[in-house]
């Protein structure tokens, strides 16, 4: 049988609030939610629908695009990413540490959106998520960031887009500038403002929010690697060349391959399935890439839908 030695056996590697966590024995079947409960006893993140339906259990992933260098900041599902896809990224759940984080919670709280709270640390770190990627975003980015949670509390995160103030017909004449009575008035010339006082909100600033782990950014050793994850029960591939993985299936036929996990996660959950041989083609050229070609658009299986939307040439 072919030999499957360029495959390391590594400890995983993570960046957990800032922390450093190196783990020789990962379980391949652990969802990174599973891991921050109980391994970590970061409990803030919640577990909810358990099939990324609800966003109860959102945290922030960050990495660097090795094409372009730049870092991407992404609101995932914890409970139904694997631990061990989150090789070499950073994570941040809504303990994150320091100051940056303050005004997303305060205006959550001082709108009074959060209802029964579990859903909330959530809803917070969408919010988060989208102010690393834009500081000031539109509402259509607002709206974008909130598909992936169940409740959607706009009112108080309003107050961080560019629109507020602004994102009516009336435009800069809206009654909530100060333009006459309506409906932003309560009857005595004043901006209607019951639930908070806008001026009084923490200014959100980007500069004091949490560096990403320089070691990460320094080198591509993590994400370069095709790299093995074992246990008695199940072998986690994480393979960077087309060549590796066609190896894999040559070896492993009934290899699963994994991206999102949103089919294999909800199966083995719900269902009960087992899956002894798992790949992740994520660090795989041919499988991330997307091109222009002469009668149409290349797009590999393993791009995202976001990526489609964000790195397709203009006018596809």
């Amino acid at each position: 049988m072919e030999s499957l030695s360029q495959f390391k056996n590594l400890p995983l590697v993570l960046f957990v609030n800032g922390r450093k966590i190196t783990d020789t024995t990962p379980d391949p079947e652990c969802t990174l939610l599973a891991y921050l409960r109980d391994k970590l006893r970061l409990c803030g993140t919640k577990l909810g629908c358990a099939e990324g339906g609800c966003g109860a259990c959102t945290v922030m992933v960050s990495k660097v695009d090795r094409k372009t260098g730049h870092l991407q900041h992404l609101a995932i599902n914890a409970c139904l990413t694997p631990v061990c896809s989150v090789h070499g990224m950073a994570v941040t759940t809504v303990e994150v540490p320091g100051p940056a984080s303050i005004p997303v919670q305060e205006r959550i709280a001082k709108a009074h959106g959060s209802q029964c709270g579990f859903c909330t640390p959530g809803i917070v770190m969408s919010m988060y998520s989208l102010l690393r990627s834009s500081p000031v975003p539109s509402m259509k980015e607002l709206e974008i960031a909130f598909q992936g949670n169940l409740c959607r509390l706009y009112r108080g995160y309003k107050t961080f887009t560019k629109e507020y103030g602004t994102d009516c017909a009336m435009g800069e004449k809206c009654c909530r500038n100060g333009n006459g009575k309506g409906c932003g008035q309560n009857g005595n010339e004043e901006v209607d403002t019951e639930l908070f006082q806008p001026s009084e909100f923490m200014p959100y600033d980007p500069s004091q929010e949490p560096i990403f782990p320089p070691e990460l950014k320094l080198s591509d050793k993590l994400d370069s690697e095709s790299l093995v994850f074992r246990t008695s029960r199940t072998a986690w591939y994480r393979p960077t060349k087309l060549a590796d993985l066609l190896a894999l299936k040559k070896v492993h036929p009934e290899t699963k391959i994994v991206v999102g996990n949103t089919e294999v996660g909800v199966e083995v959950k719900f269902k009960h399935f087992d899956y002894p041989v798992l790949a992740n083609p994520s660090q795989i050229k041919e499988l991330t890439m997307i091109e222009r070609q002469e009668h149409g658009m290349k797009i590999g299986s393993a791009v995202t839908l976001m990526e489609m939307e964000k790195r397709a040439p203009e006018g596809d």
